[in-house]
């Protein structure tokens, strides 16, 4: 699934008048080619730039990145279908708990998948 705006990192960033380079300082990034790149969607942020630029601009990182969690959200939904299959047919009680476990981060990440509209 493709978003038209996979990151709102720079509309945020303008809102309070932070250049790249000071962003980047917030971070911790290098320099301001990485902020540069995060807001093209040309690199992924960091888990650390993720709750950090939470932090900074009070936004939760799907507001922030939406293209990202999109993303996130299709390779788990794959990753635990894919589990779920595999651990079809043991009939042992920890497997049950492990299918039953899955059957509901299915149920809840199926129900919060993000609109394509974003």
């Amino acid at each position: 699934m493709r978003y038209r705006h996979q990151s709102y990192l720079r509309p945020h960033r303008r809102r309070w008048g932070l250049t790249q380079q000071e962003l980047a300082f917030l971070i911790g990034a290098k320099s301001r080619t990485a902020v540069s790149r995060i807001e093209s969607s040309k690199r992924k942020p960091s888990l650390d730039a993720v709750f950090i630029c939470e932090m900074i601009f009070n936004t939760s990182p799907l507001e922030l990145f939406p293209g990202l969690m999109s993303d996130l959200q299709v390779a788990i939904l794959r990753r635990a279908s894919e589990l779920y299959e595999k651990l079809q047919g043991d009939p042992s009680k920890a497997t049950r708990l492990k299918l039953d476990f899955l059957e509901r981060l299915l149920e809840r990440v199926e129900g919060k998948r993000i609109d394509a509209t974003i």
